[in-house]
């Protein structure tokens, strides 16, 4: 039987086949002389954006609080509930954007911070196309979907309190845990208008479904979906579970230090600096997605800064030019599916 080598493994596997170890070496050479071919990689200095993305981010969080206020005030409690909803998934976002800019950041400055921990940047990636999944097609139809979507997390806490206080009802550590979940699972059947019988048979309400499966609903959204699941989130996801394929792909960055020489030389320095780019870059990009979704929907007024940023962002990254293309120049010009004034 003879082993595969992967780039970045020499002296990894001691028992690959002599004649197959002669192959890979006279490959990697060639390999390496290409690599000292390449072009310079091109500087993005971040400060072209930073600030804006950064103000982009706060506005639409504080212009959603104060339509939610509104909606509260006047007794609109659907409005309510989908301000709220949309203010959630704005705040989940720009937290995990700038958790991003300090794990694979470089200021403020930390002798702890190591190059490979950008490696953890794929799960975070995931978690963002997931709501940006979610959101894309809820704003096709958002009261509704909305709504299915936040039923949809009823049945989940609930089957998860359920869960939990079959295994700890005895232990008195428990006890006001479960006395706080009951009492927000109460508060969801009443806003959400969960059904007694619903109540009784948790089935009866859907879950929401995942990117694969949302991808192929029909709803106007749908090309961008299968675009985004295409070219985003299937590379995205292989990385984040942990698949062999996305495991080989980190690989080399693991074993760079055990390997040495040029190995070690081509996985730390530009090949790294290639994934910090492509991830960071991801995290930036959906995120701005996100917020130009709800700030368009909504018609909050900060337009001209997303388009701002998705046009540098297109500069240096393929997938913003792609993603601009397919869908944020029509959203930014208000041509988008139905896009109204207000929630109602």
């Amino acid at each position: 039987m003879q082993l595969l080598v992967p780039v970045g493994f020499k002296g990894f596997w001691r028992k690959a086949n002599p004649v197959t170890m002669q192959r890979w070496k006279k490959w990697r050479c060639a390999e390496l002389r290409t690599h000292r071919q390449f072009k310079p990689l091109r500087r993005f200095e971040y400060s072209l954006v930073a600030e804006r993305m950064d103000g982009l981010l706060i506005n639409v969080d504080r212009d959603l609080q104060r339509r939610g206020l509104r909606a509260t005030e006047s007794g609109n409690h659907n409005a309510d509930r989908c301000y709220m909803l949309l203010n959630l998934i704005v705040r989940f976002a720009q937290n995990s954007y700038d958790a991003v800019r300090y794990v694979a950041g470089n200021t403020p400055e930390d002798s702890r911070r190591r190059p490979n921990y950008a490696l953890v940047v794929p799960a975070i990636n995931r978690q963002l196309l997931d709501l940006l999944f979610s959101l894309v097609y809820m704003l096709d139809d958002f009261s509704v979907r909305s709504l299915q979507y936040q039923r949809a997390g009823w049945r989940e806490l609930n089957e998860e309190y359920h869960l939990f206080k079959s295994h700890f009802s005895r232990d008195p550590a428990w006890t006001q845990h479960f006395k706080n979940v009951k009492g927000e699972l109460t508060k969801m059947v009443l806003r959400f208008g969960i059904a007694e019988k619903e109540c009784k048979n948790p089935k009866l309400v859907p879950f929401w479904k995942h990117p694969f499966e949302l991808k192929d609903e029909k709803t106007d959204s749908r090309p961008f979906l299968r675009y985004l699941e295409k070219w985003l989130y299937a590379d995205t996801s292989a990385q984040a579970h942990l698949s062999f394929g996305g495991l080989i792909m980190v690989a080399p960055f693991l074993v760079a230090g055990i390997v040495g020489g040029q190995d070690e030389e081509w996985a730390t320095g530009r090949t790294m600096q290639q994934y910090h780019f492509k991830h960071v870059s991801r995290t930036a990009i959906v995120t701005l997605a996100i917020a130009t979704e709800i700030d368009c929907y909504c018609q909050l007024g900060n337009d001209k800064v997303s388009g701002y940023l998705w046009n540098i962002f297109a500069e240096y990254a393929v997938e913003a030019k792609e993603m601009l293309k397919q869908r944020y120049e029509k959203v930014l010009a208000g041509r988008a599916s139905a896009i109204p004034t207000t929630i109602k």
